[in-house]
C-alpha cells in the first residue's frame, strides 16, 4: 500500500501552474514541496523567461532552477487556439491553477477564472499580479526595483546622501509567492469543508506593503519613518554592523541585554549613564551612539568580537559573503543543499524545501525539468496518439524534449 504520508501534506491536489520568472513559480515550488503534483506550462522555444539566465550549467539557469523543484513541465502554445483547447481539455483534472500574468490576459487567452470554473466548479484559481486587481497601476509591469522603490523600501535601505540602494534579495517577489501559496491553502481548506472552489488573488505591491508592517505602523501613528537605516533597526540600539579592526559584526542587543553589552566592551560605566542607559535616548542619538561603539569595536578583529560578546551572551555574526554562507557550521548542520540529476545540466545542487513536517514530510522529489520534459507523457495521460502528438510537435502548438 502507498504510504501517503511520506508524500507531504497535498499529496493528491494537482497544481495547474501557468507561472513564469521568480514569484508565483515560488509559489507553486511551495506547493510541489508540500506534496502537490504541479505541472507547469511554457512556451514552446523559450520556455519561462528564467530559462536564459546566468549562471548555466549545459544550458539550463541556476536561476530557473531556484524557483521550479518539484514540478513536470509541458510545453504549449498558448497564442494558438489548438494549445488553449489542449489546455482546457485537462484543466478538470487539476484543483488549483495558478497564474501571474497581467490583470485580463487569462481572460483574453480563454483560460481566465469564469472559464475554469465552467470546467471545473470547485477550481482553485490563483492569481499574482504586480499591482492588484484594481487601481490605476492596475496594468502596469511589476519589477522587483519598481515594487520596492514606490512602496518605500528603497529609501530605508539606502544610505543618506549616497546613491540609492535596495535590497538584493528579490524580497518582492518571493514574499509575494509566499502569500500567495498561503491564501491557496487557505483557499483548499475552505474547499474541504464546503465543497466551494473559489478566486485568489495578492499583488507583488500588498505583499511588499504588508511586509513593512513595522514600518507602516510608525507612519500610521503620524510620525516620520527613518530613512537611510542601513543595517540599523530604527526601534533599537545596539542594532547594527560595527566596523572591527579587518571588517565588520552585527550585533542585536535587546535593553534587557544592555549591561552584557557594555560588559563586553569594557564600557562598565555606560550601564547607568543617564543617556545612554536610556535605550529612546539612544535611539534619538544614532550617529553618536554608533561612533562611541565604534571607537571601541575598530581595536579588535572581527572573529574576537564575535567571541567575546558571544561569551557575553549577546547576540552577533559576522557579515558573510553568500559563498562564506556554506563553510558556516549551521548551514552544514542543517543539510540545506540537495544533489540531484537534471536530465540535461547533469548534476546540480538545489536548496532543499525551507521547512519540516515531522508526519508528512516535505521533500525534493523531482528536479526542476527541462523545456517540454514531460510533454510526451502528459498527452500520452490524456489519450492522445502518437499520430496526434506528432502532429501537435510538428505544427509547433507543443515541443517535447
Amino acid at each position: 500500500m502507498e504510504n501517503v504520508a511520506s508524500n507531504g501534506p497535498l499529496h493528491g491536489i494537482k497544481v495547474l501552474d501557468f507561472a513564469h520568472v521568480l514569484s508565483a513559480p515560488y509559489t507553486t515550488m511551495l506547493l510541489g514541496d508540500l506534496g502537490a503534483e504541479v505541472l507547469k506550462v511554457e512556451k514552446p522555444g523559450m520556455g519561462d523567461g528564467l530559462r536564459n539566465s546566468p549562471p548555466l550549467q549545459k544550458g539550463e539557469s541556476s536561476y530557473y532552477f531556484c524557483a521550479n523543484r518539484n514540478k513536470k513541465c509541458i510545453a504549449v502554445d498558448l497564442k494558438r487556439p489548438d494549445g488553449v483547447e489542449l489546455i482546457k481539455g485537462m484543466m478538470g483534472e487539476f484543483d488549483v491553477l495558478v497564474e501571474n500574468f497581467r490583470p485580463g490576459v487569462m481572460d483574453r487567452l480563454g483560460l481566465g477564472y469564469e472559464a475554469a470554473k465552467a470546467i471545473r466548479p470547485d477550481v482553485i484559481y490563483a492569481s499574482l499580479n504586480a499591482f492588484g486587481e484594481h487601481g490605476p497601476y492596475r496594468d502596469k509591469p511589476g519589477f522587483e526595483l519598481i515594487v520596492q522603490a514606490l512602496t518605500g523600501v528603497v529609501s530605508v535601505t539606502s544610505p543618506e546622501g549616497g546613491p540609492p540602494a535596495k535590497v538584493q534579495i528579490q524580497m518582492v517577489d518571493l514574499c509575494g509567492g509566499m502569500f500567495l501559496c498561503i491564501a491557496i491553502l487557505g483557499a483548499l481548506f475552505h474547499r474541504q469543508r464546503t465543497g466551494e472552489g473559489q478566486r485568489v488573488n495578492t499583488s507583488l505591491y500588498e505583499a511588499t506593503v504588508a511586509m513593512m508592517t513595522n514600518l507602516v505602523g510608525i507612519a500610521l501613528m503620524g510620525a516620520k519613518v527613518p530613512t537611510g537605516m542601513r543595517t540599523r533597526n530604527p526601534q533599537l540600539f545596539p542594532s547594527q554592523a560595527f566596523k572591527t579592526s579587518d571588517g565588520h559584526i552585527a550585533v542585536v542587543c535587546t535593553p534587557d541585554h544592555w549591561s552584557r553589552f557594555c560588559g563586553a566592551l569594557g564600557k562598565e560605566e555606560w550601564i547607568k549613564h543617564p543617556q545612554y542607559g536610556n535605550v529612546r535616548w539612544r535611539v534619538e542619538n544614532y550617529d553618536q551612539m554608533e561612533q562611541l561603539v565604534e571607537q571601541v569595536t575598530i581595536t579588535k578583529s572581527t572573529e574576537q568580537w564575535r567571541q567575546l560578546l558571544e561569551a557575553a551572551q549577546v547576540a552577533c555574526g559576522p557579515l558573510n559573503r553568500v559563498e562564506d554562507m556554506f563553510a558556516d557550521p549551521q548551514f552544514k548542520a542543517l543539510d540545506l543543499v540537495t544533489e540531484m540529476m537534471h536530465t540535461v545540466a547533469g548534476k546540480i545542487k538545489i536548496l532543499r524545501p525551507p521547512f519540516s513536517l515531522s508526519q508528512t514530510p516535505a521533500r525534493v522529489r523531482l528536479p526542476p525539468p527541462a523545456l517540454g520534459e514531460h510533454t510526451r507523457q502528459v498527452l500520452e495521460e490524456m489519450g492522445l496518439s502518437q499520430e496526434q502528438i506528432e502532429r501537435l510537435v510538428d505544427e509547433g502548438i507543443v515541443q517535447t524534449l
